[in-house]
């Protein structure tokens, strides 16, 4: 059996896994690590356990991280010795780090706005918010067959500057490709109705993210995914730029996944009620899925807000 254990310092193990162990930010007396500790324990070739301990009068918290930014609580308080194991299978690089435990995170209110791709029928909203711990409220207002042109005409963009939400992630682009009059924008039109979103957004003081859409299972001949949406997608990261806000590019993340599992094992993300030409709505497992890669890309201010999008949905 080996165990590595720091104690206040940064500490990168060369295992199966990548592990950056940290007690807390900045220099530590031994007065501030007294009777705290933190390790990764190893028992085979590819049995990690983390493990960490704190006193009982001098709370901590456990958090992860996937690139040193994004930390989100995996215990706490830590107290009495704690242990779990850690999925090696499905982890090619996680950092750990046990920190004082914060006070809690004000209330805040996320809303997710778009089109049927986010929408909580058949879309990947309907699974966001099982993402968030309750101090966070997440509001899906993405409704199919929008676009941003439908959006900024409807009652739900009125019940948004209604609401004022702190957060607004915006993902449009789907329908405003469609060859529909009610929907379809021109490249310029879509890039003027982002703006225009955007600054209702932060005429109330709330923060526009931008999120691609996400890749459809559309697979060639060749076994390959045909790249859809690409125009409005990078319209969409070039607005963002613009604009200096956040982008969620959940295209190339969901590209990403679809490629690993392959066209048979990623069937399951198929929602059946759209039948086979219905490649881009998500099955609820699907929905999953999708929601946690999005929960993953989400600026760092939503840490303390998060909890779960290191584990794995069930398997199908």
């Amino acid at each position: 059996m080996e165990k590595r254990t720091t104690r206040g310092i940064i500490l990168p193990l060369k295992v199966a896994i990548s592990f950056l162990l940290l007690i807390s930010a900045g220099v530590l007396s031994s007065s501030d690590v007294l009777g705290q500790s933190l390790s990764i324990r190893k028992e085979a070739e590819t049995n990690y356990w983390i493990e960490a301990s704190a006193p009982a009068n001098n709370p901590h918290t456990l958090q992860a991280s996937e690139s040193l930014h994004l930390w989100v609580d995996i215990r706490s308080p830590v107290q009495e010795p704690y242990s779990s194991q850690l999925p090696v299978a499905s982890v090619s690089k996680r950092y750990f780090r046990l920190i004082p435990t914060p006070q809690e995170a004000p209330p805040i209110r996320v809303m997710l706005i778009g089109d049927s791709l986010a929408s909580d029928c058949c879309g990947w909203g309907g699974a966001f918010n099982s993402y968030f711990k309750p101090n966070a409220t997440v509001i899906n207002y993405a409704v199919g067959g929008y676009s941003t042109k439908v959006f900024l005409q409807t009652q739900e963009k009125n019940n948004m500057l209604l609401v004022k939400p702190d957060y607004v992630l915006l993902n449009f682009g789907a329908y405003d490709e469609q060859p529909y009059p009610s929907s379809y924008t021109t490249p310029q039109e879509f890039v003027d109705n982002l703006r225009t979103i955007a600054e209702l957004i932060r005429g109330f003081n709330g923060i526009p993210i931008f999120v691609t859409v996400h890749a459809a299972q559309a697979w060639d001949a060749n076994g390959n995914l045909r790249p859809l949406w690409r125009e409005r997608n990078n319209l969409m990261k070039q607005v963002a730029a613009e604009l200096d806000a956040p982008v969620v590019d959940l295209y190339q993340a969901s590209t990403d996944l679809l490629n690993e599992l392959g066209r048979s094992g990623s069937a399951f993300m198929h929602w059946e009620p759209g039948g086979p030409a219905d490649v881009a709505h998500l099955s609820p497992l699907g929905a999953q899925y999708v929601a946690r890669l999005a929960a993953n890309l989400l600026p760092d201010v939503f840490g303390p807000y998060l909890t779960g999008i290191f584990d794995l949905p069930p398997k199908p």
